[in-house]
């Protein structure tokens, strides 16, 4: 047997093991008791037959109640020690039943104790992550930040959730209960907690969790709480990205907005991405489903497209297959009105189980050949899905025209594209994307929209600090986002959380940005003036709260020379904060928002 097939062979018999012993522990789980139960009466006949035969044997009858009652004291250890010879049902059951009593006590004990114990747990948790919610989505999150050492606190309704074992087996707490009563808030550690992710599958549900968290907490000393909402429509979670900026206490709470089918467009258009660096290829994109998660891909395709350097006016074709693509590319065209200035919108009326869809002519020109430079098949209908791939991908044999599948996670049918140990000749070119896995990770659902801006600060203070000639070594600050120390990170992140104050200030706010490809908004020098000037002094708010001093810049004794009124700063200091300030609306547009006047 050679390596690789030795590696591939002890590979399948872990991933047996494993599956055998996931197998055995939820049969234990839902059929715990009625064991139990089982072998208390094989114990109590084992019991009753061998106190039987000694009664027989010693010559001493006893009747049917004498000899149930000493059968029962077995358990509590008070009639093994009879006299006369002993029968190997009587030997056992000595040995059975005070072994099974205790073992009874002990589960029942746990079962009893069990929320107890966990709420004990809690009270000593520090920055940990709470998930309001515990299916798929929850269970893999849970999954992921178990994985980078995070403690996890699990709210659930649903006491027969087939996950709750399993979170428990891997240390995380399970507490029963209404995810949306402040008092279950409270006892998981919403104060001290690092973020709250609330993944129930009602938006009303997930929102209410977001204002009574917004209620609970107070003012906190370190980092800032971050409550993460799902929403399960993309449409409204864009509607919402200004609440993340407008929303929030300054230093306590901040708020994000989550949708699996928006990170998934984003993280499916990097995974395969539809167009190369060159700029003179014009990409032509099939978009088989215009649901949610075909509407999310064709958008950001688009501002991925239009964001190019050097597009010149090269339109973006996309081809969308669907039963009714006309009305719903005009309502996708509605909300994005500069979306056909970026891309050529075709739209093919057509059921995948058509014999017109089995033919595809639609796939090839004049000449046999396809002008397609990717495929995204992105119907709810797993089995299907695969079907329309393995058409497709029999039609395009040999062009070498990726076709991604998406699917909800990595098992099941998609475990069909990989081959035979993993290999991929016999389908080369067709993915499969499992959007669950891919989108439910710690690192993307905490990417929101005031980490993207406070990167962003990040990046624009590091291009400020090398304009000016100064020296990386000298300023910690100036390292990678990376390898910038945490305290720095959420120094941006509360810089981020201020904006919105900003921008009220001077009679600004937000709204999505519909149209990125438009030209951003400019602050007058008043505005500009006013928002360095509330900027510097949030800055050094927080410098004082972290024991900062005025001194020369000595960043391990906390001591810095612009703490100091605004009036009193050097002038290239001021600068600086309104450079900071000029550039806000290029940061925003990064989160996917804009700047707008408001009207009052």
């Amino acid at each position: 047997m050679n390596k690789g097939k030795q590696e591939s062979w002890f590979s399948k018999k872990r991933s047996f093991q494993r599956q055998l012993q996931h197998w055995l522990r939820s049969q234990w789980r839902t059929y715990r008791w009625f064991v139990i139960g089982a072998l208390w009466l094989v114990t109590l006949a084992m019991g009753y037959a061998g106190f039987s035969n000694l009664s027989a044997d010693t010559g001493q009858p006893r009747s049917f109640w004498d000899l149930l009652y000493l059968s029962i004291q077995l358990f509590t250890l008070e009639s093994g020690s009879a006299a006369g010879p002993k029968t190997w049902e009587l030997e056992a059951a000595r040995l059975f039943a005070p072994s099974l009593t205790a073992f009874t006590a002990v589960e029942a004990l746990a079962l009893v104790f069990r929320e107890h114990f966990q709420l004990l747990q809690v009270g000593f948790l520090r920055n940990h992550i709470i998930l309001c919610g515990l299916g798929r989505k929850g269970y893999l999150l849970a999954q992921g930040f178990r994985k980078i050492g995070a403690q996890v606190v699990i709210i659930e309704q649903d006491t027969e959730n087939d996950f709750i074992q399993p979170c428990r087996e891997q240390g995380i707490i399970v507490l029963n209960g209404d995810v949306t009563d402040p008092a279950l808030l409270r006892k998981a550690g919403v104060q001290r907690a690092r973020a709250l992710i609330s993944l129930c599958g009602d938006d009303g549900v997930n929102a209410d969790v977001a204002v009574q968290a917004y209620e609970l907490v107070g003012v906190r000393q370190g980092t800032a709480l971050t409550c993460v909402v799902h929403i399960v429509d993309p449409q409204l979670c864009s509607l919402l990205r200004e609440r993340e900026i407008e929303m929030g206490k300054a230093d306590a709470f901040r708020m994000e907005f989550f949708n699996v089918f928006d990170s998934g467009a984003r993280a499916l258009l990097q995974e395969v991405p539809p167009f190369g660096p060159a700029a003179n290829t014009r990409p032509h994109l099939l978009v088989v489903g215009l649901g949610r998660m075909g509407e999310s891909l064709v958008i950001q395709a688009a501002k991925a497209w239009g964001a190019r350097p050097r597009r010149s006016a090269k339109k973006m074709r996309i081809t969308v297959l669907d039963l009714d693509p006309v009305r719903k590319i005009e309502s996708v065209c509605l909300r994005y009105p500069r979306l056909p200035e970026v891309c050529e919108l075709q739209p093919l009326a057509i059921d995948v189980r058509w014999p017109e869809f089995e033919r595809a002519a639609f796939l090839s020109n004049s000449e046999g050949k396809s002008d397609l430079t990717a495929v995204y098949i992105c119907l709810d209908d797993e089995s299907l899905s695969l079907s329309v791939g393995l058409t497709l991908h029999r039609r395009l044999q040999g062009q070498h025209i990726p076709i991604v599948v998406r699917t909800r996670q990595d098992s099941g049918l998609t475990t069909l594209l990989k081959g035979v140990d993993g290999g991929r000749q016999s389908f080369e070119d067709l993915h499969a994307f499992p959007l669950l896995d891919r989108t439910c990770s710690p690192g993307l659902v905490l990417n929101g929209a005031h980490e993207v801006i406070a990167r962003a600060i990040h990046q624009d203070y590091l291009r400020s600090k090398t304009m000016t000639g100064t020296a990386a070594g000298m300023d910690p600050a100036q390292a990678s986002w990376d390898e910038l120390d945490e305290a720095y990170r959420e120094s941006c992140r509360r810089q981020a959380d201020h904006l919105g104050l900003k921008l009220r200030a001077v009679g600004c706010g937000i709204a999505p940005l519909a149209d990125w490809n438009s030209t951003l908004f400019t602050f007058t020098p008043e505005q500009v003036e006013q928002m360095a000037r509330m900027e510097h002094e949030r800055w050094m708010a927080e410098r004082r709260r972290g024991k900062w001093s005025l001194g020369s810049r000595n960043s391990s004794k906390k001591t810095n020379p612009n703490l100091l009124p605004w009036e009193q700063l050097p002038e290239d200091i001021r600068e600086f904060n309104r450079d900071l300030v000029r550039g806000i609306p290029e940061v925003l547009a990064r989160a996917g928002v804009a700047i707008v006047q408001s009207n009052h």
